[in-house]
């Protein structure tokens, strides 16, 4: 009676985890949402919030550790050192791996609900050529060397998510939109795994930091029945039985973004996190 009276109480705490990574991902959306329309009305001003403007930022004014921008700058001008923060967002990447890419960013939130509404998600298969998560790590150099030529942010030009929300402020990125619609259409497609996983310069700094991050989801070897149920069930196609659980390893894979898909989809519920 005891162990039966267990099981609800961890289903129940295992399902409240995976719901507070959705209500992080729509509360942390609205809010970039509303303080770009509502407080900043100033395109540029809303880059603090991009750690991959903040990387790029670096490389355009050649490793000058006094790059910065401004917080908040519709209402009032407080000097923030770039260098902070994005050394914030690494401290985050090197504590929990890519979980601001499942919990946090707020471009990765809208293709999550781009994808859950398509009527067209597997209509199509993505050329074998095209699947290769090495993609965005050249799409992260080559836009790094770029912002050092020539002294500018040069992923911003490009970058879908200025399409949304650098628009909110009236400030039209012309060739971002191409890329969005790009984007868009894959999605719709192919998942967001195809935008996250091959192309985001900014998810491949995070995975660079997955191999050796302190929390990662795991599981005892012995409790596992082998049933494939977390596999199945991550949308980044990580092989989590066969790669991690079988060997005794936390999940350091750096295609993982932290979705707790897994850890809700374990049917015995081993998994745990962090």
């Amino acid at each position: 009676m005891d162990e039966e009276k267990e099981k609800p109480k961890k289903e129940n705490n295992r399902v409240t985890q995976k719901k507070l990574r959705k209500a992080s991902q729509v509360l942390v959306l609205i809010l970039v949402m509303v303080l770009t329309y509502l407080v900043y009305s100033v395109a540029f001003s809303v880059c603090w919030l991009d750690p991959m403007w903040h990387l790029q930022a670096l490389f355009a004014n050649r490793f000058d550790m006094g790059t910065d921008t401004y917080f908040m700058e519709g209402l009032t001008r407080i000097f923030v050192p770039s260098v902070l923060i994005l050394g914030a967002f690494v401290l985050l990447a090197i504590l929990f791996g890519r979980i601001f890419c499942g919990w946090f960013c707020p471009f990765g939130t809208m293709l999550d609900y781009i994808e859950g509404i398509s009527p067209f998600r597997g209509k199509l298969h993505l050329p074998r050529e095209l699947k290769d998560p090495g993609i965005k790590y050249a799409i992260l150099i080559g836009f790094l060397i770029l912002s050092f030529m020539t002294s500018q942010e040069a992923f911003c030009e490009f970058c879908p998510a200025g399409t949304v929300l650098k628009g909110l402020t009236g400030h039209i990125i012309f060739l971002s939109i191409p890329v969005f619609i790009v984007t868009l259409f894959i999605v719709l497609f192919y998942g967001r795994k195809t935008w996250c996983s091959y192309l985001c310069p900014l998810g491949a700094f995070f995975a660079l930091f997955t191999r050796f991050h302190l929390f990662g989801i795991r599981a005892k070897k012995e409790d596992c029945t082998k049933c494939f149920m977390c596999n199945k069930a991550c949308p980044m196609d990580v092989l989590v039985v066969e790669k991690y659980i079988q060997e005794g390893k936390k999940i350091n894979d750096p295609e993982c973004i932290k979705c707790m898909d897994c850890v809700d989809a374990c049917p015995i519920k081993i998994l745990k996190f962090p």
